[in-house]
């Protein structure tokens, strides 16, 4: 099998056209999905103005000594002199000092000649204290971008993120800015004070990408689309590092697609290859069906703990999503690739719904959606070997070489753990044994690689 032939059913999975899924419904509602610095905390918290974490406005040490050594540079350049530059041509070429009065010098007047002066230089003040957009810190994002954490989606695209897309990111600031936000989300793994610049590129990203997707039905740009698109992966991605990060996962998934599909309605060819084909999960199939069934004891309380909440659904929204995580862990004790089909059929549920159902699933104040996150999150995480091999099928291996076995989307399984109030709390003791067992050993329930989608 061909790694260029491979497709990602995960994150764009066969799109039904019959769904009301439009651009109003990505950019209605208000930002409160997308995150700002807490300064106190250094965890998310509401977007209530994009701007001005007085970052990019501080001069470095090194742009402060240069503006210092260029106005010493100047002072010494003011410095008098008795000879004259702009006296008239008369003057000149009789070497005597010039008045340079006008419209006539004192020496032409006397003498009777004609005075003309050479036309004034037309002088062009460049800036000289212009601070850089990008400083040597994302430099080092953008080679860790490169070198080590470009996204593995969609499958059999590694040479487009490690060549294409840094090229146009220098074209597309919302696209540079998403890139150097994954990179520092990546590497704030080992050094947590690189939060405030993840976040910094992220928030310009998201401002960036939300006003030129306003305007995109009126484009029919290739570079644009793509780079759209390039930007709604990256930030898919970086979603998943961040522990409340599902919803905006979720919203920049749909934004995905969304892009996908008007570039295809206008003719626009994308750059990514394997975007969208139908019915994916056919090239996957061989290699999951060969991977051994999730142990039944695993199942069997996700199945009964599943099924509990059935008692707490009132609207088929709830109902439809309960649904398809029995479908998931009735499916796991017989077939790998039935449940991992079922999963992605799950996402194309939730990507197609229309923003206000949408808007519900993921209301963070809605105690029986985040019961039914906690378990879906749970089983992906018992589902590690499955959806793993999404990560196997990668055909470009980062340079830095093996990595270790990261979280994953298991970082949203705490955070939605601590949302379940008391009242809850009994639906949820499943997921909170799940999350238990990732602390004593990530790779406890199968997951080998350093996939952060699983």
């Amino acid at each position: 099998m061909e790694h260029s032939d491979l497709i990602q059913p995960m994150i764009l999975p066969l799109m039904d056209s019959g769904e009301d899924f439009t651009y109003s419904n990505f950019l209605s509602g208000d930002d409160s999905l997308y995150p700002v610095i807490n300064d106190a905390t250094g965890s998310t918290s509401a977007l209530s103005d994009a701007g001005d974490l007085g970052i990019a406005n501080a001069a470095s040490p090194v742009t402060a000594l240069t503006a210092r050594s260029s106005l010493q540079k100047q002072r010494l350049e003011r410095r008098g002199h008795t000879k004259s530059r702009r006296g008239c041509f008369n003057c000149k070429r009789r070497r005597i000092k010039c008045q340079e009065t006008r419209p006539a010098c004192g020496h032409c007047m006397k003498t009777g000649l004609q005075c003309e002066y050479p036309a004034a230089p037309q002088v062009v003040h460049q800036p000289q204290h212009q601070i850089p957009l990008f400083s040597l810190q994302d430099m080092r994002f953008f080679q860790h971008f490169l070198f080590t954490c470009f996204p593995n989606h969609p499958i059999g695209n590694e040479s487009i993120w490690t060549h294409e897309i840094p090229s146009l990111s220098q074209t597309y600031e919302y696209l540079m800015h998403a890139i150097l936000g994954l990179a520092a989300s990546d590497l704030m793994q080992q050094d947590p004070s690189l939060v405030t610049f993840a976040m910094m590129h992220r928030l310009k990203a998201i401002k960036a990408i939300k006003k030129t997707l306003n305007e995109a039905p009126k484009s029919n740009n290739f570079e644009e689309g793509n780079a759209l698109v390039a930007t709604c992966f990256a930030l898919t991605f970086q979603s998943v590092i961040l522990d409340d990060g599902m919803p905006e996962f979720m919203t920049f998934i749909r934004g995905i697609v969304l892009v996908s599909m008007q570039m295809v309605t206008k003719g626009t060819r994308p750059l990514f290859t394997n975007l969208q084909q139908s019915d994916p999960q056919k090239l996957l199939k061989p290699i999951i069906e060969s991977i051994p069934p999730v142990s039944t004891s695993f199942i069997m309380s996700a199945s009964h703990s599943i099924r509990a909440l059935a008692a707490l659904c009132t609207s088929d929204l709830e109902f439809q999503y309960q649904q398809f995580l029995v479908g998931i862990a009735d499916a796991l004790p017989t077939s790998s690739y039935l449940a991992y089909e079922i999963l992605c059929k799950h996402y194309s549920w939730w990507i197609q719904l229309p923003h206000d159902r949408f808007r519900n699933l993921i209301d963070p104040n809605s105690q029986i959606f985040t019961l039914l996150a906690a378990h879906w999150i749970a089983l992906k995480q018992i589902m590690a070997p499955i959806t793993q091999v999404e990560m196997q099928m990668r055909s470009q291996e980062p340079r830095s070489g093996v990595r270790s076995v990261d979280l994953g989307t298991a970082r949203w399984l705490k955070h939605l753990n601590r949302q379940v109030d008391a009242e809850h709390r009994r639906y949820n003791d499943w997921p909170v044994w799940v999350e238990q067992q990732l602390e004593r050993d990530v790779t406890f329930f199968g997951k080998t690689m350093a996939s952060l989608l699983t």
